[in-house]
């Protein structure tokens, strides 16, 4: 049996063990301080316990979460250099499509022989001096959404400029093919002797009509075709001794007469400025010249129109 006492004076308790039948009854007195030291030290261990599973807690949590960001963060790093990878590889493709059109600008070039300058850029600006090298502008960094922006746009304007490119080149073949069939040279070097029209006859008896104009020279000059085409006369033809006619297609044909030598067969396809014969005094000729005649439509035109 436990017994309290309370004693104003003493400040205690008395906790008094009773024991089984013929033994003493014992008596243990404890002091109330120490009895309320101890509750307080329960207390206290009771609170530090709960304080410390709390940051426990807390700690775990926020540890879970910087964990799942750093994943967020290692997985939209994966994302980003994927993205500029596939980037590098778009950029080296629209280097690769530039570089094809700088050399269809430049065959362009080649085809209407109107290269630029020496001190002008290809954009039209002129070229600074290579003694200066400054430069500047706002520094600005680029995200992967600016880069995206930048690099469609660029293929749009490589498809745009290759269209063009291609289309401006399909027309400058076309004329330079219309050009190539167009008699525009001069057959051969030498005087001008007669013109084209009416005339004094170098025979006498008035005047004639001539259907071309005559360049006189020493005999074996070359002449050459005026136009590409395909030799449709090559032989003696009365007063145009040995004569080389040539058809260039679009009803236009030309003819020289009075060759030496002809070096060129019927059905014998030519170039411009190919040599076709040489010159002559042969036929109806007072002396060493070439007659160089243009017909239209089976009809003789002042070659002067078409020279250069």
């Amino acid at each position: 049996m436990i017994k309290k006492e309370n004693k104003p004076d003493r400040r205690e308790y008395t906790l008094m063990v009773v024991p089984h039948q013929g033994q003493a009854v014992r008596k243990i007195r404890i002091p109330i301080l120490a009895v309320k030291g101890a509750l307080c030290l329960i207390c206290l261990l009771a609170i530090v316990m709960a304080g410390s599973f709390i940051n426990f807690r807390h700690s775990a949590t926020i540890a879970s979460a910087e964990k799942a960001e750093l994943e967020n963060l290692r997985k939209s790093n994966g994302d980003q250099v994927t993205e500029i990878e596939k980037l590098a590889k778009e950029t080296a493709k629209l280097q690769s499509d530039m570089e094809r059109l700088n050399s269809l600008d430049a065959e362009i070039r080649r085809i209407v022989n109107n290269e630029d300058t020496t001190n002008t850029s290809r954009a039209g600006l002129v070229r600074p001096s290579a003694t200066y090298s400054g430069q500047g502008g706002p520094r600005v960094q680029s995200d992967i959404d600016n880069i995206k922006v930048a690099v469609n746009d660029l293929q749009a304007a490589v498809t745009i400029r290759e269209q063009s490119l291609v289309e401006l080149k399909q027309e400058l073949l076309a004329k330079q093919a219309r050009l190539a069939v167009t008699p525009s040279i001069w057959p051969t070097s030498g005087d001008v002797t007669s013109r084209f029209g009416w005339r004094s006859s170098p025979w006498g008896g008035g005047g004639d009509y001539h259907p071309g104009i005559d360049i006189a020279n020493s005999v074996g000059t070359p002449i050459v075709a005026t136009a590409d085409g395909e030799v449709v006369q090559s032989e003696w033809y009365g007063g145009y001794g040995n004569m080389v006619q040539i058809n260039h297609g679009n009803g236009i044909a030309t003819i020289y007469g009075h060759n030496s030598q002809l070096l060129v067969h019927t059905g014998q396809v030519v170039k411009k400025g190919q040599v076709i014969a040489y010159l002559g005094n042969t036929g109806a000729s007072t002396g060493p010249h070439c007659h160089y005649e243009i017909r239209v439509n089976g009809t003789a035109v002042n070659p002067a129109s078409f020279l250069n």
